[in-house]
């Protein structure tokens, strides 16, 4: 990685491509992880790879609790976070379609599109929660490419795949996207 060797101003902006996702396979799936063989029994783990040009951040909200006294509203903290909602990521999908391939799987174990049913023979362990949960961290970049922020998802697993829509006039390369959820969000700032 390169290294920032400059005094940056305050006034240089953050910019939408500059981030990259990272997470390692959940337990579940390692049991059909194979480095060399592609078949349609198993996932290859460094197709995860992912070519991310969209995903959000969301919004953390700490509601305020109104409290009314003699006509007038005061506000105190619940001191609870809502729900974090969905996060939805946006790839592009590889030439041999391995990265749609492992999200795809992944959703398969949690309803096997052939039984209709939890594919609870691939999962290992007591444990079956944790077993198809991932940490999913997001890296904002600076102008360098260095890692200047983290959030980490944790316990993610994705809820939904988006389509693929093939267009031979743009030429432009194929994309999906897929949707998570997530327990926590934890953000950290990183420094080179």
């Amino acid at each position: 990685m390169s290294s920032n060797f400059y005094q940056q101003s305050t006034l240089n902006k953050s910019r939408a491509d500059k981030f990259r996702m990272v997470f390692t396979i959940p337990v579940a799936l390692r049991k059909i992880n194979k480095k060399q063989e592609r078949s349609n029994f198993t996932i290859k783990e460094d197709s995860m790879q992912l070519s991310v040009y969209g995903t959000i951040v969301p919004e953390i909200v700490v509601p305020a609790l109104e409290i009314r006294y003699t006509g007038s509203t005061l506000y105190n903290s619940t001191h609870s976070k809502n729900p974090y909602p969905p996060v939805t990521v946006n790839f592009t999908i590889d030439n041999e379609y391995n990265n749609y391939w492992v999200i795809y799987k992944w959703l398969n174990l949690l309803h096997d599109e052939k039984t209709g049913t939890f594919d609870k023979t691939n999962l290992i362990g007591d444990d079956v929660f944790l077993d198809y949960q991932t940490n999913i961290s997001i890296y904002g970049l600076d102008e360098y490419e260095n890692n200047r922020i983290k959030f980490t998802y944790t316990k993610a697993f994705p809820t939904g795949i988006g389509g693929i829509t093939y267009n031979y006039r743009d030429g432009l390369e194929i994309q999906s996207a897929f949707t998570f959820v997530y327990s926590q969000l934890h953000t950290e700032l990183l420094s080179t």
